[in-house]
């Protein structure tokens, strides 16, 4: 193979269309030459060995003339030289960089993690199609590692545009969570939404009924009727996730002993919690017909759905606004303190992973206070009924009955 002193015009000048791939060798530094193709492409190319004289020759390729200058060529193979003084590979640690570009490619690692990850989580469903909406759709047939912090602000603030400042903030923690997956699974060395920071400020909602709210509530939701009206009842009652009072199965109760116990595949922190029935709660139940596998249902083969319709119509017979059914968890907390139950035995009702109790205590506390939320759910069951029975007779309660 020629060797020659690579310059700009020696390069400009070598001859466009050869018969077959010629290289010419740069005389000024062994290893690094210039590839010429019948198709008159011009390639820079570095040559070197792994090892001694005897090892394997690895050709590593810097890329075109035109879109690599010859300065920059140089500097590529300086730095090719310097890789393979230190004992590494740089032509086998590129191929690597290929084929790992090639196979991680976001759409495919979205669904491998929402297989892997998500469906063992209780919202895993709800997550997984915003993650396809919105991220799948917009990295579609790019790589993992092509994505760095601009595509993840450009994507966010995409969403914010569309008058979702909500849907902006969970879609930005979904990603996070999905590339902290990534880094767990050192696919990525680093997230590229780390340190990105949510596009709207979120308020903590702080919203507590107070006692003739709660009771308007019940109330009205009785007029309404069950499934919802017992749904909404036993939340008020036992201070539990709309969801999981929702889908609750005859299965999971007791009722010979008023237990309910709640398996893990369907709480928020998939820890099995046992929730203590009061006679309040017994009595909802009691009103319910045990046909089908669900307890709140229309048929008794789909759990009940029809939320948003049927909280209009209980906002406008009670009329109290501005609260959503989450709300209850804290009304019920907030009226367990008023009655003196001590914070650590509401949140084990609330089947809260961290609360009062935490650090290395909650590492050595395993007390499950059974007897103790069971104490706590009666005494609320009853001041919540007592509450009701004096709203029904108040002026209240005449006022709505001659409405």
């Amino acid at each position: 193979m020629p060797r020659i002193r690579l310059t700009k015009s020696a390069v400009d000048s070598l001859l466009p269309t050869p018969e077959s791939d010629i290289v010419y060798w740069d005389a000024g530094c062994p290893g690094f030459g210039i590839k010429v193709t019948p198709k008159g492409r011009k390639v820079f190319i570095v040559l070197y060995r792994t090892g001694g004289a005897d090892s394997k020759l690895r050709k590593y390729t810097i890329g075109p003339y035109g879109r690599v200058t010859l300065h920059q060529a140089r500097v590529a193979a300086q730095r090719v030289f310097a890789a393979k003084l230190e004992g590494r590979d740089p032509a086998a640690e590129k191929r690597a960089a290929k084929r790992r570009v090639v196979a991680d490619g976001a759409e495919d690692l979205l669904e491998m993690y929402i297989a892997q990850r998500l469906s063992q989580n209780r919202s895993g469903s709800k997550i997984a199609r915003l993650l396809r909406r919105e991220v799948g759709s917009a990295w579609v047939g790019r790589s993992i590692h092509e994505i760095n912090k601009r595509d993840v602000v450009e994507l966010v603030a995409a969403v914010e545009q569309r008058g979702a400042p909500v849907a902006a903030n969970k879609t930005l923690k979904s990603i996070k969570t999905f590339f902290r997956w990534c880094v767990g699974r050192a696919l990525l060395d680093q997230s590229p939404a780390e340190n990105v920071p949510l596009p709207s400020k979120e308020i903590a909602r702080d919203r507590v009924l107070n006692d003739d709210e709660l009771a308007r509530i019940i109330l009205a939701v009785r007029k309404i009727g069950d499934p919802y009206s017992a749904i909404v009842e036993l939340l008020a009652l036992t201070a539990q996730r709309r969801e999981e009072v929702a889908r609750l199965q005859w299965e999971e109760l007791d009722l010979a002993q008023r237990v309910w116990v709640l398996p893990k595949s369907r709480t928020k922190n998939a820890k099995a919690h046992v929730v203590h029935m009061s006679e309040q709660s017994m009595a909802v139940l009691k009103r319910i017909n045990q046909e089908g596998s669900y307890v709140f249902s229309r048929l008794g083969d789909k759990p009940f759905a029809e939320f948003s319709r049927a909280k209009l119509q209980l906002d406008q017979l009670s009329g109290v606004t501005g609260w959503r059914l989450h709300d209850l968890r804290r009304t019920c907390v907030s009226g367990m303190a008023r009655l003196g139950i001590a914070p650590h035995v509401a949140d084990k009702v609330l089947n809260h992973q961290a609360g009062t109790i935490s650090g290395v205590a909650a590492v050595y506390q395993r007390h499950e206070f059974l007897a103790e939320r069971r104490e706590a759910l009666d005494r609320w069951g009853a001041h919540l009924i007592r509450i009701v029975a004096e709203d029904s007779r108040g002026a209240h309660g005449n006022i709505r009955r001659a409405a």
